[in-house]
């Protein structure tokens, strides 16, 4: 049974989350209490096992609570907002930084028949989400209070090959290890980068702008027909797939859904391994389900370098975690050392091409330079 604690600002979410999980028999709503007043002795005495917070129009007091959670009694936060009061809020990033798992999307009434399969899916996110351990906020970042898992990183060392291009796939939890990721990498990092977070619609501005704060890079959400820069995180848009064409520009795809997504993680892989082959870097952060998971796969096949983020830093690790069943992975590492992989990578590589031209120019074969 998973014991919600909701903090609701309004009578219709309170409601609205009480029908959806009156649908299943294991979720209960233990308490609900309404503005920020006293929540830490109410939620000591829940025996909550995860809380979800109404989102809406002010981010800043949901960032508040959030931060009041995390600091005094830490429990799995997640927030549910409306698709029409997820707007394109740029402060809605703002509890994410505050410890916030996620930001979810809370179904409107669709009818009867629907009603069981909306239930079904937020249940989901909710009982995978409440098996997450927190801890206190002071505690330094959360991810830095994880147990790091060393390894040696032996396939930086086979690195034979110019890269070209660093995709990723991220979905529930994947938000805070794209920031932890971006994090170590400097502004003049030489290769583009392209990712695809499941998100719920609207949230995906603010979650832009927030990365942007958080890094030296260029983070941006995807265009069609933009040329694709080093230096630059370009996120997959809404209800759009993000692909790459033979000249190397973003194309932005409205095909069906894949693995039931739009944008999906195995669109973006597939249009990579099209059109690099072994020449990328493919990434899977925490997340649930399994999409992209074959598609790297093909990647590894093809050559390229493949990463996995560990059991021990994911939120949720079952994307990454399909991967690794299928041996689509040529690392696995904790969340904390992936960005030093990649300019690990990138060093490599650079090295090898300028190895290889030294070496094609003392043979004489200067007609390129002619």
């Amino acid at each position: 049974m998973v014991n919600v604690f909701s903090i609701a600002y309004s009578s219709g979410w309170a409601h609205r989350l009480n029908q959806l999980c009156a649908h299943r028999s294991d979720i209960q709503i233990v308490r609900t209490v309404y503005g920020n007043d006293s929540i830490l002795n109410e939620l000591a005495a829940s025996g909550a096992d995860i809380v979800a917070i109404e989102g809406g129009e002010d981010w800043e007091r949901v960032k508040t609570v959030t931060r009041t959670i995390m600091e005094g009694y830490p429990l799995p936060v997640v927030i549910l907002a409306s698709e029409k009061e997820c707007g394109d809020d740029l402060q809605s990033a703002g509890p994410l930084d505050a410890g916030a798992l996620s930001l979810l999307r809370i179904p409107s009434y669709a009818g009867p028949s629907e009603e069981p399969v909306l239930a079904e899916q937020l249940v989901k996110s909710l009982r995978l989400m409440s098996e997450v351990k927190v801890v206190r906020r002071w505690d330094s970042a959360r991810l830095e209070s994880l147990s790091r898992v060393h390894q040696e990183v032996r396939a930086v060392g086979q690195v034979t090959k110019h890269l070209d291009i660093v995709v990723i796939g991220a979905s529930a939890g994947g938000t805070k290890a794209l920031q932890e990721v971006f994090s170590h990498l400097p502004a003049a990092f030489p290769l583009p980068i392209l990712v695809v977070q499941h998100i719920a619609k609207g949230y995906l501005r603010g979650l832009a702008h927030w990365l942007d704060e958080q890094t030296e890079l260029n983070v941006s959400i995807a265009e069609n027909g933009q040329r694709l820069e080093g230096g630059t995180v370009y996120l997959a848009p809404d209800d759009a797939h993000l692909t790459v064409d033979r000249k190397h520009c973003i194309l932005l795809a409205d095909d069906e859904p894949v693995n039931g997504f739009k944008p999906s993680i195995a669109r973006l892989f597939s249009s990579v391994h099209d059109t690099y082959g072994g020449h990328a870097v493919a990434i899977l952060l925490s997340g649930m389900g399994n999409d992209g998971a074959q598609e790297m796969l093909h990647l590894n096949l093809a050559g390229a370098v493949t990463i996995a983020q560990d059991k021990d830093t994911s939120l949720i690790h079952g994307i990454p975690g399909e991967a690794i069943k299928l041996a689509a992975v040529s690392l696995i590492l904790p969340i904390q050392e992936i960005g030093a992989a990649l300019l690990s990578l990138t060093a490599k590589s650079t090295a090898e091409i300028t190895k290889t031209e030294d070496s094609r120019l003392e043979n004489g074969d200067v007609s390129e330079q002619e």
